[in-house]
């Protein structure tokens, strides 16, 4: 009898969410919106979406101080669906509706889009779009222009290669002072049963153009089916390393930079197989990254689409260890079908927490005692659903100071709108900036430069995350150059001054934080 009764609850909550009997929800949701850390405005900030969208990206197109929105739409899963057009959003202040621009950037071009990225790449002030595109077709460039315009140079500017783009990342490899790109690739074919492809590098020559160094500088090695990589320098020698996720090897990856571009396989990471992305951060303050995982942990219930994650932490550089176990507790690893992680400092108390994004659960934060431990707190979100999350980004739409989410709802059975969440019970941000290393270095021509890590506990770190980093020498500063992960440097030759130097970083919100170079 007590089975039957389980039974028929069951095919009650199923015949339920297949015909969105979530009335009653919504108005407890009402009731109980104080509640809720981030409240649903996507009524009243973007248009209709609905398309398959795996990835999300903010940045200031257009040089008007308001964060912008690009959403990398094409499904499906294994195979390629239908082409679609990824869409792109202006800003248009607090509480107005965003004002779309996807033909006057794209014209009529649509993509298998996994992913776009935005980031000055040749060096004229004005921010390029570049959008990594699957199941073997050509990746695109479009160069920012004055007034938030944008020209499409892909044939003059890019390889001309057609791949299986997972994601991608920028970053200067080679120290030349310019942003380069590492591209994931699934290969030709089904990224579940085929063999793989080789991890991309693309060299920028200053000018916004890329040269394949695959070949020459990338190791001979096929990853089947990554959906994420990441630049991060996991041994601090203020270089850019790469992590590579992997859903069909045995372990993920991780590539050493011999610091001038050149990379070789590194075998430091615990062995999972599964996973679906890294994202860095110091989570316990030792001053080395660490590195949480998506969907690669143990099954869940018996059910194969439900795994844990993990918390791999960095062993002074001399390997990666598995501290799940004593820093995300089981009640709190619950495990659904996750598919992306981002850190912010949501309660502004100096450490980075996290959102896990999920297609089977609700999307959920995990809160950080200050020593690296997680605890689990849901129903963070107000209004309907989000059963289709592949990618969520942090950003302050409204210039609160409180960080804001952008969600992209993309594999699933039928069409979910994207959705914008506006932070109310998100702490306004308070916390000064971390700077947790520098190095100085002098050459033999003389040349100077200083490096640091400078982090506001938010990934990924973006432009309008700052107001300014610095260095500061009594009445002079000159401005730091990001060049990925949280690294920035300066040409301390620019500086010309015998007087103490420091590196000082404000963030957005106005908080500064200095530290002297010894």
């Amino acid at each position: 009898m007590i089975n039957f009764f389980k039974s028929f609850i069951l095919l009650g909550s199923i015949f339920c969410f297949l015909n969105s009997c979530n009335k009653p929800k919504q108005e407890l949701a009402s009731k109980l919106s104080d509640d809720f850390l981030w409240e649903d405005q996507t009524d009243i900030y973007l248009p209709n979406t609905a398309e398959w969208t795996n990835r999300v990206e903010a940045a200031d197109l257009n040089k008007d101080g308001k964060v912008d929105l690009m959403f990398a739409n094409g499904g499906d899963y294994s195979e390629p669906g239908k082409l679609e057009s990824s869409r792109i959003f202006l800003n248009q202040g607090p509480n107005s509706p965003f004002l779309e621009i996807t033909k006057q950037v794209f014209g009529e071009d649509k993509f298998y889009a996994r992913v776009i990225k935005a980031r000055d790449l040749n060096q004229d002030g004005f921010t390029d779009l570049l959008v990594g595109s699957t199941f073997q077709t050509q990746s695109e460039l479009y160069l920012g222009q004055q007034n938030g315009q944008f020209i499409r140079v892909t044939e003059t500017h890019l390889p001309s290669k057609v791949a299986s783009i997972g994601d991608l990342e920028f970053g200067d490899v080679d120290a030349d002072g310019d942003l380069d790109v590492v591209l994931s690739d699934w290969g030709p074919g089904s990224n579940m049963d085929n063999e793989g492809g080789k991890t991309l590098l693309w060299l920028n020559d200053g000018s916004g153009k890329f040269e394949d160094v695959t070949d020459s500088h990338m190791p001979d090695l096929l990853i089947q089916f990554s959906w994420d990589l990441e630049f991060f320098d996991f041994d601090n020698d203020f270089d850019l390393d790469i992590a590579i996720s992997c859903k069909r090897c045995g372990t993920s990856r991780v590539f050493e930079n011999d610091g001038k571009g050149h990379f070789i396989d590194k075998r430091m990471l615990p062995a999972y197989t599964n996973n679906y992305e890294f994202e860095i951060a110091d989570i316990n303050q030792d001053g080395f990254l660490d590195l949480v995982t998506v969907n690669d942990g143990e099954i869940v219930d018996g059910k194969s689409w439900s795994r844990r994650e993990h918390v791999f932490l960095n062993d002074s550089a001399k390997r990666f260890l598995d501290a799940t176990s004593s820093l995300w507790l089981d009640q709190d690893n619950i495990g659904e079908d996750d598919n992306n992680v981002v850190f912010l400092d949501f309660d502004s108390d100096g450490d980075p927490d996290f959102i896990l994004s999920s297609l089977t659960g609700e999307d959920r934060l995990l809160i950080n005692d200050g020593t690296g431990k997680f605890k689990l707190q849901q129903s963070i979100l107000s209004g309907d659903p989000t059963p289709h999350t592949l990618s969520l980004i942090f950003a302050d739409l409204n210039n609160d100071y409180k960080m804001d989410i952008i969600m992209g709802q993309g594999e699933g059975e039928e069409s979910i709108e994207e959705r914008i969440y506006i932070g109310k019970k998100v702490q306004a941000d308070t916390a000064p900036p971390i700077i947790s290393h520098i190095e100085q270095t002098s050459s033999s021509d003389g040349t100077s430069k200083v490096y640091a890590r400078v982090s506001d506990n938010k990934s990924p770190s973006m432009p309008q995350d700052w107001k300014e980093v610095v260095v500061v020498s009594g009445s002079k500063k000159i401005s730091m150059t990001w060049y990925g992960e949280y690294l920035w440097f300066a040409d301390l030759s620019k500086l010309e001054t015998e007087n103490p130097i420091e590196i000082c970083a404000t963030d957005a919100a106005g908080n500064q934080a200095c530290r002297k170079i010894d």
